[in-house]
């Protein structure tokens, strides 16, 4: 398929609090995959960048795709237009030669757009089920994603199939042997077993189930760690170390060169150079995060370079056993689920001690503190843990971001200091 596929985020993900202001929805993580990642595997062609928010513009992580205003896209290629909340199981195998919506379940999430076509119009892109229609249409198999917390209550099952199917960043090491003789198999499950290395589990360290289990290339297994494949596959990445005592049940991916530190870690997403200690259930943690420390963090969903103090704990569990309610901008929203954690956005750091509520929504760049529980909606870049504390100065803030990103060998790109600097403006700038 000769074409070029960009995610946007329409209003709905521009909402998606507390992430969507610091950075594009397609960056989020669902099961073992960027929501970008995803779709360039979905459709087999070349990703040409988000369209996202115009404060957004310039963003850019890990030498991805960036943010683009629409008049970047062009005219000239055959251009595939997809909603970031829409998931794509299955698309065409063809492309119409004329403008086609692209639908899941009779909703349009999305265009196919022959070179020459003009792109929709702003408001199209904001709500494209109220677009005007096209000559074509086509139906895709998949789902569309309604509210950001999903992303955490599917993250054990499309874990799960991801990492069965090989559906992650392919690791180039050569995995080796679990413990009685049972033998890693490749990404997939289909190739013959991988001939074993007695390297790879040191005495003390001890593989149960029959899953898959993948070591990256310098991942480190110490004494007195056990890895549960159980429940589901575990992969580590490359440079990962686990340090006992610790024990891992899959389903479980620990990205490149993060750092299990101790403690119980499970069905769980740990993003690129985190280091983890304690309890860590069914989360989401898209990297650079440092969860140091004792503390239980369950069904909750981490931006990137979190700080959580010592014995920072959060409950995904209301003491009545009723649904939990996820609190926004706009007011309480039901979840409908039993068990919902935190959202972390992004640059947040919260001192020792601190306790979160389920459903709780942290705006990102907030600095927590003090022996208060937090509220359940902090809003973005507060100094304090109430929605009236006083917002976080912008040159202490950028100061902060830039000091904590160099420790981990990142620099802060005058374009994403641009970015931090108009998501500040645009809500503690009015204080």
């Amino acid at each position: 398929m000769n074409a070029r596929l960009h995610l946007f985020d329409d209003a709905r993900a521009r909402r998606w609090e507390p992430f969507a202001l610091t950075r594009p929805a397609a960056e989020l993580v669902l099961g073992a995959l960027r929501l970008w990642e995803r779709a360039v595997r979905a459709w087999g062609v070349a990703y040409g960048g988000h369209l996202a928010h115009a404060r957004l513009a310039g963003f850019r992580e890990d030498e991805g795709p960036g943010a683009l205003a629409a008049s970047d896209v062009g005219e000239r290629a055959h251009r595939i237009l997809v909603s970031s909340r829409a998931v794509v199981r299955s698309p065409p195998r063809e492309l119409p030669p004329v403008p086609a919506e692209l639908c899941i379940d009779g909703t349009t999430v999305g265009w196919s757009l022959p070179s020459g076509a003009p792109l929709p119009r702003p408001r199209d892109i904001a709500d494209p089920a109220a677009a005007p229609r096209t000559e074509a249409g086509l139906e895709l198999e998949g789902f569309v994603l309604e509210q950001v917390w999903e992303l955490v209550a599917r993250t054990p099952a499309q874990l799960r199939e991801d990492l069965e199917t090989g559906m992650f960043t392919p690791l180039a090491s050569a995995p080796s042997s679990g413990a009685g003789g049972r033998q890693a198999r490749a990404a997939g499950g289909d190739g013959p077993p991988i001939p074993p290395s007695r390297s790879f589990l040191p005495p003390g360290a001890h593989l149960l189930g029959d899953g898959l289990f993948l070591l990256g290339p310098g991942a480190v297994v110490d004494p007195g760690v056990l890895l549960d494949t159980g429940p589901g596959p575990i992969v580590l990445g490359e440079s990962v170390r686990v340090c006992g005592p610790a024990r891992l049940e899959g389903p479980l991916y620990v990205g490149p060169a993060s750092t299990i530190l101790g403690g119980r870690v499970c069905a769980s997403y740990i993003g690129p150079a985190c280091r983890i200690r304690g309890d860590v259930e069914k989360s989401v943690l898209l990297g650079y995060d440092n969860k140091a420390h004792d503390g239980f963090l369950g069904r909750s969903c981490l931006g990137r370079w979190v700080n959580l103090g010592a014995m920072t704990t959060n409950s995904d569990l209301r003491n009545d056993y009723r649904d939990v309610q996820v609190r926004t901008a706009e007011g309480a929203v039901p979840s409908h689920l039993t068990k919902m954690g935190c959202l972390v956005g992004d640059h947040v750091k919260t001192g020792i001690g601190t306790l979160l509520n389920p459903g709780a929504v942290i705006g990102a760049g907030c600095n927590l503190f003090g022996a208060a529980i937090p509220t359940s909606h902090l809003p973005p870049f507060r100094w304090g843990a109430t929605p009236e504390a006083p917002p976080f100065r912008l040159d202490r803030f950028l100061d902060t971001a830039a000091h904590v990103m160099s420790r981990r060998g990142v620099r802060l790109t005058p374009e994403m200091r641009a970015v931090l600097e108009r998501a500040w403006l645009s809500v503690a700038g009015a204080d």
